[in-house]
């Protein structure tokens, strides 16, 4: 994937952040713009229920498997099912970062 191809999703991306109007609009766009930009068909933006251990999915955007829900009610899964994300963010906080996004 050339480097125009991933600047041109970046760009798209940021405007549709910025006309996104309610939340599930930003979910939505920050889903789409990830997934253009990797060149996939599908991609998911979950948050980290840190309390319950676990990642509470927000949206799913592009190719929706039989089932799924484009903002799903009550989808989430255990963070130790992910343990490269648990590893991730265990890495930055040990380090003196503090969690904001990854």
């Amino acid at each position: 994937m050339g480097e125009d191809v991933r600047l041109r999703a970046v760009v798209e991306l940021a405007q549709a952040m910025a006309s996104a109007h309610t939340p599930n609009e930003s979910w939505r766009a920050a889903a789409l713009g990830a997934r253009d930009a990797l060149a996939g068909s599908f991609a998911a933006l979950s948050v980290w229920e840190r309390d319950l251990g676990q990642l509470k999915v927000l949206v799913n955007a592009g190719d929706l498997a039989e089932g799924e829900e484009e903002f799903p009610e009550d989808e989430s899964y255990p963070v130790h099912r992910f343990p490269e994300i648990a590893e991730f963010l265990h890495e930055r906080w040990a380090g003196g970062g503090e969690p904001n996004a990854w």
